[in-house]
């Protein structure tokens, strides 16, 4: 589900008064491009983002850039002052003026962006008569992840393109979990069987428009 702008902006604040040890890096004084230190305030004045609609604007330092298999890439970016860091996915396909090697070549350069923040539910590990059907791949399992147990729908053929598959999970009482997953052949074959879901809730940062700050 879309988060509103209003919840948009909350988690950053969120992000900005904890700071906490979940953060990639505990970032020391970085140099500042004149064109953002407007923007990026201490928490204690720290103003909500700018919105368009539903998308969010922000300005960063931003600090790398992981191909994560076209389209799609990682955008690792800082906010110094504010004391975090956050990982943003971009598709290089659908943002304007956007490519690997240019946003490559931007590391270490303040950005401007906007940005939507949307909760999805990612699947961890699935399993059949208690085996996982992802093989050597089956994570290790934290204690809090969540699970659901029915019928696999959706996975009646691999996923053979960039884009994941929709699949889901329904109970006997019609709960449905609804998943984005690269679809494996040993998935086609539990299809319509009762399996386990094991999956987290996580927020899904995705960067629709883009530019480099001058210098």
């Amino acid at each position: 589900m879309k988060i509103n702008i209003l919840a948009g902006a909350l988690t950053l604040s969120l992000f900005i008064s904890c700071a906490t040890n979940e953060s990639k890096s505990a970032v020391s004084e970085t140099e500042k491009s004149p064109d953002t230190t407007a923007s990026l305030k201490t928490p204690a004045s720290a103003p909500k983002p700018a919105t368009t609609d539903d998308e969010i604007k922000e300005t960063g330092l931003l600090k790398e850039v992981e191909d994560s298999g076209y389209p799609y890439a990682v955008l690792t970016i800082e906010f110094p002052e504010r004391k975090f860091t956050e990982q943003f996915t971009i598709n290089l396909e659908e943002v304007k003026g956007a490519n690997l090697s240019t946003i490559s070549g931007w590391v270490g350069r303040y950005v401007s962006f906007t940005y939507t923040s949307e909760l999805t539910n990612a699947l961890l590990d699935i399993q059949k008569d208690g085996e996982s059907l992802l093989g050597d791949d089956a994570p290790t399992l934290a204690a809090d992840t969540k699970q659901i147990m029915g019928k696999l729908r959706g996975a009646n053929k691999e996923t053979t393109g960039d884009e994941p598959s929709k699949i889901s999970i329904t109970t006997d009482d019609n709960t449905t979990e609804t998943f984005a997953y690269f679809v494996t052949k040993e998935m086609v074959a539990a299809n319509g069987s009762v399996v386990v879901g094991y999956f987290k809730e996580r927020t899904q940062n995705t960067i629709k428009s883009i530019k480099v700050l001058p210098k």
